[in-house]
């Protein structure tokens, strides 16, 4: 299932322990660079997903007109 912005939905997937402190992790040892946190959420995300689309997921992130 896709969100109206084409980003993968897991309808039933349920995050872990291990993904929060995984992105925990990445949040500080990236935290001061927006582009290195950007990109280790892509690789994380692919690797749990392979039909991640970091693209995709770049250009969510990027939209200003989000809420």
């Amino acid at each position: 299932m896709l969100d109206i912005h084409g980003v993968f939905l897991y309808t039933d997937y349920i995050m872990t322990k291990k993904d929060y402190i995984a992105i925990g992790t990445i949040l500080n040892k990236y935290s001061k660079s927006e582009h290195m946190i950007l990109l280790k959420l892509c690789e994380y995300f692919k690797k749990d997903n392979p039909k991640f689309n970091p693209d995709k997921f770049i250009e969510l992130v990027a939209d200003d007109k989000l809420i």
